[in-house]
């Protein structure tokens, strides 16, 4: 499948896809060795993402940012679905896994100024 963007190579590969829902936005942050559902967050008018992470998941800390950076660029409502693992992960390969995400947004945030979609 192709991704709209990725970063990172191999076990630290993290990609990103959006669904546009009208104006709104449907954002799946995925990747590491087993791409799943861990968390999802969900931004609007009050700025402050709503979160739901299921139990053991940590992908909370991807979708909660995302959805909050996402939506301040946007004004758009906007639902971040996360879902990142690699298995027996060392601490460098967590840190590498946040920052190879936070890279899929920033190339997400200057391709919505590319294509207008900002406030």
């Amino acid at each position: 499948m192709l991704h709209l963007i990725e970063f990172g190579e191999g076990r630290h590969r993290v990609y990103l896809d959006l669904i546009k829902v009208g104006r709104d936005l449907v954002i799946y942050i995925g990747g590491g060795e087993e791409p799943h559902i861990g968390a999802v967050s969900i931004c609007s008018q009050s700025g402050e993402p709503l979160t739901f992470s299921l139990p053991n998941h940590k992908d909370y800390i991807v979708s909660h940012n995302a959805a909050k950076k996402i939506f301040n660029e946007t004004g758009r409502k906007t639902v971040v679905i996360a879902g990142i693992h690699v298995n027996n992960a060392s601490k460098e390969d967590i840190l590498q896994l946040l920052k190879n995400a936070e890279e899929c947004v920033l190339k997400f945030k200057d391709e919505l100024v590319k294509a207008s979609i900002t406030k």
